[in-house]
């Protein structure tokens, strides 16, 4: 039987072994670990270790910790975005924007640290390019998370049906956001184990969809509140 020579014997370079199948463990990994844990507890070394790798392998394929947070918040915010359009079941789209925020909320619940990094400022991986950056920085939308699309394609359909007031889609959708951000963040850190937490939810819920309905305080469409 021959023997493929070894890489030394090749001239190969070191990380000529840092493949593919290798950077989706490192990246799957990380997210597990981050899921209910802050950033700054992410420790290269075991993480490395537990891929049978080294943290020079994290260096060469991510640039680092921060291209390592950066790939990690990509996936966080794929899934979140994932599980909002797993929401929708286009029965109407009344339902489908309660579903979707129900979804928001219980994804943020189940994944606490993916759910900072994907709210958080955007981490930037140190590889990106300057032309890339540039683009971003003259089309700030460009840089919208996939999550948001999902819950723009609702927003557009409610105030295109004349169910939500004549507004523009961008900034109807981020006040939503925002209002939604606010209860989920009190509710990881404050009301995190009161029982009463999933009904503060749903008040905030139903006053912020009747704030955008077209007759105001004055129309509540069954199907936006119940």
């Amino acid at each position: 039987m021959t023997r493929s020579p070894s890489r030394a014997a090749t001239g190969a370079p070191p990380h000529a072994q840092y493949d593919e199948a290798l950077r989706s463990g490192i990246l799957r990994e990380a997210t597990r670990r981050l899921r209910d844990s802050a950033p700054e507890k992410l420790g290269l070394r075991p993480l490395a270790a537990s891929q049978g790798t080294s943290t020079t392998a994290i260096y060469t394929m991510f640039g680092g910790k921060t291209g390592l947070l950066a790939a990690v918040a990509d996936e966080a915010d794929r899934m979140l975005a994932e599980a909002l359009r797993e929401a929708l079941r286009h029965d109407s789209v009344e339902t489908d924007m309660r579903s979707l925020c129900r979804a928001y909320r219980g994804w943020a619940l189940d994944n606490q640290g993916l759910y900072a990094l994907v709210v958080s400022e955007p981490v930037r991986s140190p590889r990106v390019d300057a032309d890339r950056a540039d683009a971003d920085r003259r089309d700030p939308q460009r840089r919208d998370p996939q999550w948001r699309e999902p819950l723009l394609e609702i927003v557009d359909a409610l105030v295109d049906e004349g169910i939500f007031r004549a507004a523009d889609v961008h900034e109807a959708a981020t006040a939503i956001w925002a209002s939604l951000h606010g209860v989920v963040s009190l509710e990881l850190s404050v009301w995190r184990d009161s029982p009463s937490a999933e009904q503060y939810f749903e008040t905030q819920l139903a006053a912020v969809l009747r704030s955008w309905s077209a007759g105001g305080a004055r129309r509540t469409p069954a199907g936006m509140v119940g």
